[in-house]
């Protein structure tokens, strides 16, 4: 064998870290740690009926524990945002995951109300720090090109990571007690130190000084003022998905369900909810963004409306296209947003993801209320009216503008 074979069979330090740092080895790193933050995301809706029963809450009460998660990402996104776009080490993405697992983990092993929202803050502000840098350091290290499918693969694992949340969180149970969730915290812990050292830098140099003399509320104020609309799209579309996930567990376990029948709703949804992401990508390059995401709020209404018409797998099954059909949207409301603010990345992803994600859960809230006084089922009907919501959005300027300059 060669000099050359062997160096090539056996890659010095260098070669590793070469090999690591290319960009899609970082965007395949950062999705990575997407999927392992989000693991913890279904750990609140597998378990509430478990915490409301354990702690003998109310369903309001039970939906108030959504209230500090969501509270943390209105504060928290947007001037973490704007730390991101000023800072070129990926320090957060690399802690919010550890912080999201830990408060996730202990959420079902508390004996208090107050310590089971002290946990769902830690969970909810471990969330926050990762997001905005992972969305927007997909954004600096993507080709320009190439940035929807790299969003809708970020989205996709993220979404993976939800999707067996439900399975990890019920198997450790099974396995090893609710004390056994500590164990979840392994890949979080594994992953830091490669992220570390595959990517000292997310950015050249440059992009720093020319964001140095702005200041947070001048900077989150212009980018607000630009995508608000698509904001609002994207919180109907969050609340939405958060409303029929926490509903639907709810109406399982309430007509003499399992915690794994809960479990495996969940898990049901979060699939439809990763299913219609590519496939909304590769329609938006030759319809156009603004057509492909209008299409993905009818037909989330329509499928809804079915749902609530129906009743036992029929209906579940329409549920699945309520969340297949509207979280299409989600890599292209991030890459329209990402497109529009290019030097602003971080920011514009903690407002049209971080802003979206935390304001359905403070919408969340108040839904346990709306249980209590009309049941569950009738919640479900008038969630289903939501989608409507969102259709004067996309007659706004820079929807119009946006669809006009894509589809050329």
């Amino acid at each position: 064998m060669s000099k050359t074979e062997v160096s090539s069979a056996c890659p010095s330090g260098d070669g590793v870290k070469h090999y690591l740092r290319a960009p899609e080895r970082r965007i395949a790193l950062i999705s990575l740690a997407h999927g392992v933050n989000d693991m913890y995301a279904a750990y609140l809706p597998t378990f509430i009926p478990f915490i409301r029963e354990n702690l003998g809450l109310s369903y309001a009460l039970a939906g108030s524990m959504n209230l500090i998660v969501g509270i943390f990402h209105l504060i928290c996104q947007p001037v973490i945002g704007y730390v991101c776009d000023r800072i070129r080490r990926p320090v957060l993405m690399i802690i919010g995951p550890i912080l999201c697992g830990l408060g996730a983990a202990m959420l079902p092993n508390t004996n208090s109300f107050a310590l089971t929202i002290a946990f769902a803050g830690l969970w909810g502000l471990g969330s926050a720090l990762y997001h905005p840098q992972g969305n927007g350091g997909i954004g600096y290290i993507s080709p320009p090109g190439r940035l929807p499918t790299a969003l809708a693969w970020f989205n996709i694992v993220g979404t993976v990571g939800t999707m067996l949340s439900p399975v990890i969180a019920v198997g450790s149970v099974r396995l090893f007690g609710y004390k056994g969730l500590l164990f979840t915290l392994i890949p979080a812990l594994l992953l830091a130190p490669l992220l570390a050292y595959s990517m000292p830098f997310l950015r050249e140099e440059s992009t720093q000084a020319q964001h140095a003399k702005k200041g947070f509320f001048r900077t989150f104020g212009a980018v607000f003022a630009v995508l608000y609309p698509i904001l609002a799209i994207a919180i109907t579309r969050d609340t939405i998905f958060q409303f029929v996930r926490f509903l639907l567990p709810l109406k399982v376990v309430a007509e003499g369900g399992s915690l794994e029948d809960s479990g495996g709703i969940v898990f049901f949804l979060t699939l439809g909810s990763i299913l219609g992401m590519i496939p909304a990508t590769k329609i938006a390059k030759k319809i156009g963004d603004t057509k492909t995401m209008l299409l993905s709020v009818i037909l989330c209404f329509c499928f809804f409306m079915a749902a609530n018409a129906l009743e036992g797998w029929p209906s579940i099954a329409c549920y699945f296209m309520v969340a297949l059909s509207i979280y299409s949207n989600s890599p292209i409301a991030a890459s329209m947003a990402q497109k529009i603010v290019p030097g602003e990345r971080s920011m514009s992803s903690a407002v049209v993801v971080g802003l979206s994600w935390g304001m359905s859960n403070v919408l969340l809230s108040p839904c346990g209320k709306l249980i209590d006084i009309f049941g569950i089922y009738n919640t479900l009907v008038i969630v289903g009216f939501l989608p409507l919501l969102s259709l004067p959005f996309f007659m706004t300027k820079v929807f119009r503008e946006h669809d006009r300059h894509d589809v050329k």
